[in-house]
């Protein structure tokens, strides 16, 4: 990020770029960049990921980003640069959490290994006990697993648990695969779970949340 100031775009060069890149014309991208990338980057992203390689990584996330959307764009009178910074925003707080995802698995981890360390000293603890514990999770893995496959569950209501709580995709990239919006998503996902539940209960009797664990 070392180079020269770059021009503005004038309002009638920016909505006829805006128009291009949704006509389907990728090299509209390049103007846009030179523009605006050393902007976005100095406001937007360093200030909140003050780690100049990943903040660098955003920035061609935010473009390529822009360019995959831009046909949910509607132009309005500030033109298309408030739009990027927005998306820039959401990256850098992705990227925040999934840090705090990390941080989270590396802290259960090693308090996981304490408890374990901690466990074994205890007399009151045995191996038929804890053998017991395992039989007991692998159990209620094979019925989560037997109630995603109830046919009575729907398909997009499936897609939606596996995608979001078994390979923990970002609500964007789960919305986008369903191809609906991230609202919409929300809420199918809140609406698959709460049947997931109710088939769950169904077929084994129990209450609470099946998911955990």
């Amino acid at each position: 990020m070392t180079e020269a100031s770059k021009p503005l775009l004038t309002p009638e060069e920016e909505r006829a770029l805006v128009e291009r890149l949704q006509r389907g014309d990728p090299s509209a991208l390049e103007p846009l960049w030179r523009a605006w990338a050393e902007l976005v980057y100095a406001a937007i992203i360093f200030p909140r990921l003050p780690q100049r390689d990943r903040a660098e990584e955003v920035l061609q996330q935010t473009f390529l980003k822009a360019w995959e959307r831009i046909h949910t764009f509607t132009w309005q009178e500030n033109g298309l640069l408030p739009w990027i910074k927005t998306i820039a925003r959401n990256l850098v707080m992705d990227v925040h959490r999934r840090d705090q995802r990390g941080e989270r698995l590396n802290q259960s981890f090693a308090h996981h290994q304490e408890q374990d360390a901690a466990d074994w000293q205890r007399p009151q603890t045995r191996p038929d006990h804890l053998l017991a514990e395992r039989e007991a999770l692998d159990l209620r893995r094979q019925r989560v697993r037997d109630t995603l496959a109830d046919e009575r569950l729907n398909e997009r209501y499936r897609r939606a648990i596996e995608l979001r709580l078994f390979d923990e995709r970002e609500r964007e990239e789960c919305a986008a695969l369903l191809e609906v919006k991230v609202g919409t998503f929300d809420v199918l996902l809140h609406r698959a779970l709460k049947r997931f539940q109710q088939l769950y209960v169904e077929r084994y009797g129990e209450e609470g949340d099946a998911l955990e664990g």
